[in-house]
């Protein structure tokens, strides 16, 4: 996903448009604000973890506004009627790394519990995990 579109899914979110957001402030600014109601490091940090996870694993926080995301890891994805399942490539289902020259290597980036820790805002479970 383009960061410009995650941004277009934050602003649909926060029920406002681009096109409200005063020129003379950030977007992560304006967001951190609209979303979190207070602007710090803490908040910002905090947005671009849930733009992320939501990203990967689709919507998973209360309230949920009404945009759909359904997330890369849904492996019942659909692009243009298409079925899509991209989990393959996150869960060592495939070679798909650069690693290992031309052959690639599989790696297994959900050890750490997956979708579970990243609906807790955390990026795993254990301190060993590729997450």
């Amino acid at each position: 996903m383009r960061f410009n579109s995650a941004l277009l899914a934050a602003a649909a979110a926060a029920g406002t448009a681009l096109a409200q957001r005063p020129t003379n402030t950030s977007i992560c600014d304006y967001y951190t604000m609209a979303l979190l109601k207070e602007n710090n490091a803490t908040n910002q940090y905090t947005l671009l973890t849930l733009l992320v996870n939501t990203a990967i694993i689709g919507n998973y926080t209360q309230p949920n506004v009404g945009v759909s995301v359904p997330g890369i890891l849904n492996p019942n994805g659909m692009y243009n009627n298409t079925k899509v399942n991209l989990v393959p490539y996150f869960d060592g289902g495939l070679a798909s790394t650069n690693e290992g020259g031309s052959m690639g290597v599989a790696k297994n980036f959900l050890d750490g519990g997956g979708a579970a820790p990243l609906m807790k805002n955390m990026p795993a479970d254990d301190m060993t995990s590729n997450q």
